[in-house]
């Protein structure tokens, strides 16, 4: 089956009726990314010399600036009557055609993005009607559209449901990890073993150690951490656990500097100085780095090293405070002024700090103590890092504990992968689908039951994660 193309300006006609009183609540923006229509939030400003236009619902409307970017849908008819720019014109559908089968046609295999090059002017390129008007559209009879149409709506709607599915296991397993850490921190994740060193001794050792130091001038003698008051404990410790604040196992720390940096990324053996997002990913980044100036030399002492532990003492909220041990480092990176490496007690298990540090008990500490009047960078300081709640082990559990994490962390990782192979295969075949129904329509009806197949496997086979 073959179907005649056409110019789409046979089927659209811009509508231009003028809005006589122009209503800034009563304004319709296009969504980037094929989103959908929606009415613009309320700016309550003086109006401009800008002309509006009445849209009516069913038009095809797109952004003239972002129609590539999937700025592009059919007005709903809760904005009906509502108005935008000719940034934003919207046209009326010839009666032999579907608005759906306008907008299938733009979405199949992003056809869209391929509109970038009609783009013209200068500053800001815009894709005028005239442009847009001189792409070829497949055209069938209106009950051929309707047929085809409804076939992707029916697998549309599997798609939508499929993919609900897979978001819901990704937050369910965003909750076991965090899950996992809380039962680490609280003693329920190995069992306690009573020939283990209990931590108290653990911690007269450390304080021991430490004041061997600062008598050998290695240390300097730190201002007193404040008692744990009753009020600050959360939770019951096990027999053998001990409650201290991350200063008393801390041997020293030491933020970065503020070095000059280009745009870019440094390559091997460029030297480069980390960004906050290197250490905000639980796993350490060192591609999320800023080359160090041109002709400037490194200081050395703030190199990053395999093995070290990194706090960030300025971030988001959501990510202020957030620390990795440092896995194997292939590149020459510094230490950032916004970072703060810390050194411990070989007495503890800094791996067991940094899952403690990285759990929710640490995580709303961190948001209480924060300062910044912008959720979009909040900071914390030293001593606040120094006065965190640790709920400590015997150091023999602490490594137990470790490595209990890391194995079902790895089966996190997996399940991981696995919702987003799922995702990836479900965006493919609803590609297809969309695809074949503009260029091979006789295909339809296998690409369908393909569809049903996938989505009856993915449920079946990859969903079952918990």
């Amino acid at each position: 089956m073959t179907w005649q193309k056409i110019k789409i300006r046979k089927i659209l006609t811009e509508s231009k009726v003028p809005s006589d009183s122009p209503d800034p609540d009563k304004r319709i923006t296009v969504k980037l990314n094929v989103k959908g229509v929606e009415k613009r939030p309320f700016e309550n400003g003086i109006e401009g010399g800008t002309k509006y236009y009445i849209r009516r619902a069913g038009q095809f409307i797109y952004g003239k600036q972002n129609l590539f970017k999937g700025a592009f849908g059919i007005i709903p008819s809760e904005l009906d009557g509502f108005e935008s720019s000719s940034d934003i014109p919207t046209f009326d559908i010839h009666e032999d055609c579907l608005s759906e089968w306008i907008f299938y046609f733009l979405k199949q295999g992003d056809f869209y993005k391929s509109l970038e090059g009609l783009a013209k002017g200068t500053g800001s390129k815009r894709i005028h009607p005239e442009q847009f008007f001189d792409i070829d559209i497949p055209f069938p009879s209106r009950e051929e559209q309707q047929e085809i149409i409804k076939k992707i709506k029916s697998f549309e709607t599997k798609y939508d449901t499929l993919q609900s599915e897979l978001k819901l296991q990704s937050e369910l397993l965003t909750q076991l990890r965090q899950a996992i850490l809380r039962e680490a921190v609280q003693g329920k994740l190995v069992p306690q073993d009573p020939a283990d060193e209990p931590a108290s001794e653990l911690l007269k050792r450390i304080r021991a150690e430490k004041e061997q130091l600062i008598r050998e001038g290695k240390l300097k003698k730190e201002k007193p951490l404040p008692p744990i008051t009753p009020e600050e404990i959360p939770f019951e410790l096990p027999q053998g656990w001990v409650w201290c604040r991350l200063g008393d196992v801390t041997l020293k720390s030491e933020s970065g500097k503020s070095f000059t940096c280009e745009k870019y990324p440094a390559e091997y053996p460029e030297w480069g100085v980390i960004k906050v997002s290197a250490i905000s990913w639980d796993a350490f980044n060192e591609k999320e780095n800023k080359a160090l100036l041109r002709n400037t030399q490194p200081t050395l002492a703030y190199q990053i090293h395999e093995g070290d532990y990194l706090i960030s003492r300025a971030n988001t909220e959501d990510l202020v405070g957030k620390s990795v041990v440092v896995g194997k480092v292939s590149l020459n990176v510094l230490l950032s002024d916004k970072s703060i490496r810390f050194l411990f007690s070989s007495k503890v298990d800094k791996h067991y700090i940094n899952l403690l540090n990285n759990s929710s008990i640490a995580r709303e500490y961190y948001k209480e103590v924060a300062t910044g009047t912008s959720d979009s960078m909040k900071n914390i300081s030293r001593e606040q890092m120094y006065s965190l709640l640790i709920p400590l082990p015997p150091f023999a559990e602490q490594n137990r504990i470790v490595e209990k994490v890391e194995s079902l962390m790895t089966l996190c990782t997996q399940l991981e992968a696995q919702i987003t192979t799922s995702q990836q295969q479900a965006e493919q075949l609803m590609q297809t689908v969309l695809r074949d129904a503009f260029t091979n329509p006789d295909i339809m009806e296998e690409a369908e039951l393909l569809g049903e197949e996938k989505a009856t496997l993915f449920e079946t086979e990859q969903l079952r994660l918990f």
